[in-house]
């Protein structure tokens, strides 16, 4: 009775010796990481049904994900949505060496992504709330911005809204500071604007600090203070 086929190797690779290429009767179906060797439990000489073969091609495509996020993270912080965006990116067709065109791997199914970033979550390696917090400090560093445009950068980093909300809430809870900030900007944007008429001042002086993403309440508070200062004190 022929037994089917069975796992003939698990032969550690060349450039990472925690990874090993599994061969069943000798032929490749993959490579894997040796937590996920362990976690299906394969062995040399195990048969390979075709329920243990599903599990390793899904493993397979786990794996290659995962390691095009750790990739990424290793040059830079990303949020899960980034993440997840990135994943769900297909691949640019690319030329084998006969100069052929060759069809790109698809991007992981939705149940793989959520298992990498479940993963990179265990481990450490992606925090939004610690990412959210020093892309606001690094935005707002020696130039003010108001919450809307806050939100507006840390939505364009695909974090996820209700967190946006908190971090915002965080960083611009104090209606003084705010006004502070808007009226230190204004200050600063003033200075180009000594040749417009009133009006003109006021229009363009109102579009910046909105650009900027201020409140409403703390713009009048910049444009108040802004424009009753007097220029010889202030701007000279």
């Amino acid at each position: 009775m022929d037994p089917g086929p069975r796992i003939s190797a698990l032969r550690p690779t060349n450039r990472d010796p925690l990874r090993s290429t599994v061969k069943v009767d000798g032929k490749a179906v993959g490579t894997l990481s040796q937590k996920l060797i362990d976690d299906l439990g394969l062995t040399i000489g195990s048969p390979y049904t075709p329920q243990l073969a599903e599990a390793v091609a899904e493993a397979v495509i786990y794996d290659k994900a995962f390691r095009a996020a750790t990739r990424r993270l290793a040059r830079r912080a990303m949020s899960t949505g980034m993440i997840r965006q990135k994943l769900r990116t297909p691949a640019q067709r690319k030329r084998d060496k006969d100069g052929k065109l060759r069809e790109p791997t698809p991007p992981p199914p939705p149940h793989i992504i959520d298992q990498v970033i479940q993963r990179l979550d265990e481990l450490g390696l992606v925090d939004d709330r610690a990412f959210g917090e020093a892309l606001i400090r690094d935005f707002t560093r020696g130039k003010p911005a108001g919450p809307m445009l806050l939100k507006q950068k840390l939505y364009a980093k695909g974090l996820d809204r209700q967190l946006i909300d908190e971090l915002v809430a965080e960083a611009t809870d104090d209606p003084e500071e705010q006004a502070d900030g808007a009226t230190a900007f204004a200050r600063k944007k003033f200075r180009s604007m000594q040749h417009l008429d009133r009006d003109a001042q006021k229009r363009r002086l109102y579009g910046q600090l909105a650009r900027r993403g201020f409140a409403p309440d703390a713009i009048r508070t910049a444009m108040d203070a802004v424009l009753t200062d007097d220029p010889d004190e202030h701007f000279n």
